[in-house]
């Protein structure tokens, strides 16, 4: 029986800048802009390891056009170490990284091939003297492709599998530029086993069999926004079979988020000794990789006004780190402050005080949105980079009131 087996992968973002993290330490600067490359050699140990017939890259293999040339060396490396060991592999540019930012002067190792982005070529894997698959792919040309790529493919062969290649967005995915445009429909009528897409970075399999359609995700989240885990596909192809598509992480550095509840926390040291705890349950969740931890901090507490201050959250996360020296490498946290004071707001409500009539005018502002609205324009016009931001919508109008209430209230209660 006839059996394809394959390593699918895509969006690398190899020498990815990482926006978003000015301030973090350098160290971690350094580590989080080497993650990419790591994830990618990742897939090359694991392509070794599992002895597939080919890899394939789906688009987006560097972030830019300004990918240094030292990481273009190691990607190439990585490629030669899956020559020496005799797997092809299969690269679709994207938008991301086409063609025509491509440095001419580096040559790529046997058994490796660059879909061209004039049209569609196929490429078959031979392994022992026997065709076990058509490769059939196309690259973008240049960044802007709005057209749709998939009346370009067609099944011409008869033995083998048919595995198609293409960055795209399917389906019109809101989260990602509409990059080579096409619905479901086009795809499923091309004749392929199994299309092999890049370009929307959360894993999702569109359709199981006949075809198979699937996105692998990105291989390294690069954002809070690309939590959890991070990988390739491994797949299968039997004759006769659904496809056997299964997941492996290769991320190197993993992005979580997380809520902690402070209401229990009496001190600062009961504060650190909370958030410790869930960094370790964190910690022991990661699969020996390292973390960066976006964590809030919720619930009632009696030092709400002391988390506060300036410099607190910063000598927290300090006092934090000495629980974990030993792998101080492994773990960086930032905090998001959303507790409030120990105070019964309810009780509060019921008062005949001018405590109680500022919650009673609060309240009212949030059930009449449109009136809080009118100054706002104005303080927007007179302010110069007013014109960046777009007008608040209603649940962000009254998450605003909400957090202003709470700091009035810390202002006025409980200050003895």
């Amino acid at each position: 029986m006839s059996t394809f087996r394959f390593i699918h992968c895509s969006d690398l973002h190899i020498d990815s800048p990482f926006k978003g993290f000015s301030a973090i330490h350098p160290v971690w600067a350094e580590r989080l802009r080497e993650a990419p490359l790591q994830s990618f050699l990742n897939i090359v140990d694991l392509a070794i390891q599992e002895q597939v017939d080919a890899v394939i890259i789906a688009g987006d293999v560097f972030d830019g056009e300004d990918k240094s040339l030292q990481a273009q060396f190691k990607f190439r490396g990585g490629l030669q170490t899956l020559s020496d060991h005799h797997i092809p592999v299969f690269i679709a540019h994207g938008n991301h990284d086409p063609l025509n930012t491509w440095s001419r002067t580096l040559k790529w190792p046997e058994g490796v091939t660059v879909f061209p982005g004039n049209g569609v070529q196929s490429v078959p894997v031979v392994k022992d003297g026997r065709t076990l698959a058509h490769i059939y792919g196309t690259s973008f040309p240049e960044r802007d492709v709005f057209d749709n790529l998939t009346h370009q493919f067609e099944r011409q062969q008869d033995a083998g599998f048919a595995v198609a290649v293409l960055h795209a967005n399917v389906g019109g995915h809101p989260d990602h530029d509409p990059y080579a445009p096409c619905a479901v429909d086009d795809l499923v009528v091309r004749g392929m086993d199994y299309w092999a897409l890049g370009h929307i970075h959360l894993r999702e399999v569109l359709r199981e069999s006949h075809p198979a359609i699937v996105y692998c995700g990105n291989s390294q989240g690069r954002h809070f926004k690309e939590s959890g885990p991070r990988g390739c596909c491994l797949v299968t192809l039997k004759e006769g079979a659904v496809p056997d598509i299964q997941f492996h992480a290769t991320d190197v550095i993993r992005f979580v988020e997380s809520s902690v509840d402070m209401s229990a926390c009496a001190s600062l040291d009961a504060v650190v000794e909370e958030i410790v705890r869930q960094c370790r349950i964190l910690l022991e969740q990661a699969e020996g990789r390292s973390l960066v931890v976006r964590q809030t901090l919720i619930g009632r507490t009696d030092v709400h006004a002391l988390l506060r201050k300036g410099g607190t959250l910063e000598s927290v996360r300090d006092e934090v780190f000495q629980s974990f020296a030993d792998r101080r490498s492994g773990l960086w946290l930032e905090f998001r402050l959303q507790t409030r004071g120990a105070y019964d707001i309810d009780a509060l409500k019921q008062g005949k005080d001018f405590v109680a009539d500022l919650i009673a005018l609060y309240d009212s502002k949030t059930a009449t949105l449109p009136e809080c609205r009118e100054p706002l324009k104005d303080l927007f016009r007179s302010w110069e980079g007013g014109y960046l931001l777009s007008e608040l919508t209603d649940d962000e109008l009254r998450e605003i009131l909400f957090q202003a209430r709470n700091l009035t209230l810390d202002l006025l209660v409980n200050r003895d």
